[in-house]
């Protein structure tokens, strides 16, 4: 028996972790100005510090040294809340190129790279409201954790609130190095290395139709980790106007510390309390997930170019996410490029409804949210001088996400939108 119970308390322990751990793989199609303009289809393309980091081979391309920055400005809304705006750092790149003096055939270059990339950013607030639903001190008592307060779980609800605030970044720092064999076949080697953070506030709010009767739980989780990986990729060029890329970046190795805790109020005659422990779960096994990444690219002579994407990406705690991508580039004339693009991911999280709590660590953030398919817009219109570069794109994301205050409650509908101005400057020489 007691081999049966540990069996089920790390059952649910890694549901849990399947929670925490699909939010922090998530990533986002953020880059400088061109390859947000063509929603990131660029694997086969290449020449752009943010195509890089999704396949090396694409530093081969660079002839010349190159320094850029971008800046990121979003404007995220979700229902029922108000519009936050934000300002990051996006990227930053400098390129070193390294010609060996052939021009058409052999080895023509091999090309350095430093970069920063910020992956993903957590800045919403999300809030729901219910006129019913199965009371949390019910579902706390009949998960077995332990409380000292009092709770009307057996009144009727007369409505309850959620309100949910989630904050932090995933910044990525790469060191890349490719070549360019005959302007035909371009091969690089990435090195990755990984930063991430998450915090979570939560308040879930119930009132019962009984004189003042009420029940709060207010919860505080926070995540921090590190991480290093590798990345390969090659582009080929079989044709002057097909260019065809292949990327593969490994899982992750590093670690990830968890902190939560929580305080539940109740309400009847007077006020009770109870706080759960603080808790700091490290884990060693936390990794970022394989991701596989193909593209084919058609050159239209000097006019432009259009490429399609597909990635794949798999880890055991969430669905394989598969990625499609299209994108655009036209030059009407020298020096000016216009992009547009459009991308879908599927479905991330497994299962449709909230992983059960672990009463071992009688951990009480309770809540769950089901992101569903991330739909990508974009546009951008950039100038490339001798010396000087500077792009601007907009990008306009949205997606349905179902947010659960518990494993017995009523979803919340939520639908979550991003705009996003993104503003590139850079040099060449």
């Amino acid at each position: 028996m007691r081999r049966i119970a540990i069996i089920g308390i790390m059952l649910v322990s890694l549901a849990m972790q399947a929670q925490d751990y699909a939010r922090l793989a998530e990533r986002t199609i953020l880059g400088t100005a061109r390859y947000m303009g063509m929603s990131g289809a660029m694997t086969a393309i290449g020449g752009d510090p943010s195509a890089v980091q999704d396949n090396p081979a694409g530093l081969g391309l660079y002839r010349r040294a190159e320094v850029l920055v971008t800046g990121d400005l979003g404007i995220d809304k979700t229902t029922g809340t108000k519009s936050t705006l934000r300002f990051s750092l996006a990227q930053a790149s400098v390129v070193f190129s390294l010609g060996t003096g052939n021009e058409e055939k052999g080895l023509i270059a091999h090309n350095l790279m430093f970069s920063y990339q910020r992956r993903r950013t957590f800045a919403r607030t999300l809030y729901g409201t219910a006129p019913y639903g199965a009371s949390l001190g019910g579902f706390l008592a009949s998960e077995g954790i332990k409380m000292t307060i009092k709770y009307p779980n057996h009144l009727i609800h007369d409505g309850n609130r959620f309100s949910f605030d989630e904050r932090g970044s995933i910044h990525e720092f790469g060191l890349d190095w490719a070549m360019n064999y005959s302007n035909q076949w371009y091969a690089g080697l990435g090195l990755r290395i990984h930063s991430y953070g998450l915090t979570e506030d939560a308040l879930y709010q119930e009132d019962f139709a009984v004189d003042t009767s009420y029940l709060d739980n207010k919860t505080y989780v926070s995540h921090r980790g590190v991480g290093v990986s590798l990345a390969a990729g090659a582009i080929y060029r079989p044709l002057s106007w097909l260019r065809i890329g292949f990327g593969i970046q490994t899982p992750s190795l590093g670690s990830l510390r968890t902190y939560s805790s929580a305080t539940t109020e109740s309400g009847m005659d007077s006020i009770y309390t109870s706080w759960a422990p603080d808790i700091s779960e490290p884990d060693n096994n936390f990794h970022l997930p394989l991701r596989l990444t193909s593209s084919v690219a058609f050159q239209i002579g000097a006019y432009g170019m259009v490429a399609v994407q597909y990635d794949y990406s798999h880890a055991t705690y969430q669905n394989d996410r598969h990625t499609f991508r299209v994108g655009l580039e036209a030059i009407p004339v020298m020096g000016l490029y216009i992009n547009a693009g459009y991308a879908y991911e599927n479905d991330f999280v497994k299962g449709d409804r909230p992983a059960a709590i672990d009463p071992l660590f009688e951990r009480r953030d309770t809540y769950s949210q089901f992101t569903h398919g991330v739909h990508y817009a974009s546009c951008a219109v950039g100038y490339r001088g001798s010396a000087m570069i500077v792009q601007m794109a907009y990008q306009y994301r949205w997606q349905k996400i179902n947010l659960y205050a518990h494993p017995t409650a009523a979803d919340y509908d939520i639908k979550a939108e991003t705009h996003r101005i993104v503003l590139t400057i850079g040099w060449h020489r």
